[in-house]
């Protein structure tokens, strides 16, 4: 498995292999994407979905992810910020299944793997879990703190699936 956090410029990548019936965290990184600021278009999201392919081609070789776990964008009325800004990380996930379009996509909403759990708060308790289970050593930290937190948002959708995987919708929902 392979679980994403898209950005404009770079993602959060999470590589996974099964133990028996778990998922395991084989590594996990930062795939830089189009270097600078400010707006992004079509040629910087190809770079960054190139950047995670390459990623990708490095941890596993010539293997290639059966599943493939990418953070779908949503749109709340109420957010702070420019809702437009979610328009570049749509197209980046999209590039990301069109990448990986071999392996099977789950693209869950934020409010369904995180609920409404602030960012960074995220972040930290999915550093918490990998540092518990003995997994840290399995990420490769970038400089950036901010870049850190997306490699945790790519773990969290693959510990997201992991707890899932199998459950139906009526499960998933408590219905």
């Amino acid at each position: 498995m392979l679980s994403i956090d898209p950005g404009a410029r770079g993602c959060g990548c999470a590589w996974w292999g099964r133990e028996g019936a778990e998922w395991v965290l084989l590594h996990a990184r930062y795939a830089p994407g189009a270097p600078g600021k400010g707006d992004t278009g079509p040629a910087e999201w190809a770079l960054t979905v190139e950047a995670a392919e390459e990623a990708s081609r490095d941890v596993l070789g010539t293997l290639r992810p059966e599943v493939v776990v990418v953070e779908q964008m949503q749109v709340y009325t109420r957010s702070k910020g420019d809702p437009n800004d979610l328009l570049a990380l749509a197209a980046v996930g999209g590039g990301l299944f069109r990448a990986f379009s071999d392996a099977s996509p789950v693209g869950p909403l934020p409010a369904e793997w995180k609920g409404q759990t602030p960012r960074i708060v995220m972040g930290n308790r999915v550093e918490d879990e990998l540092r518990r289970r003995g997994w840290w050593p399995r990420v490769q930290v970038p400089p950036r703190r901010a870049n850190l937190n997306d490699v945790m948002h790519g773990v969290g959708l693959g510990l997201y699936f992991a707890r899932t995987e199998g459950l139906s919708p009526e499960q998933l929902h408590g219905r």
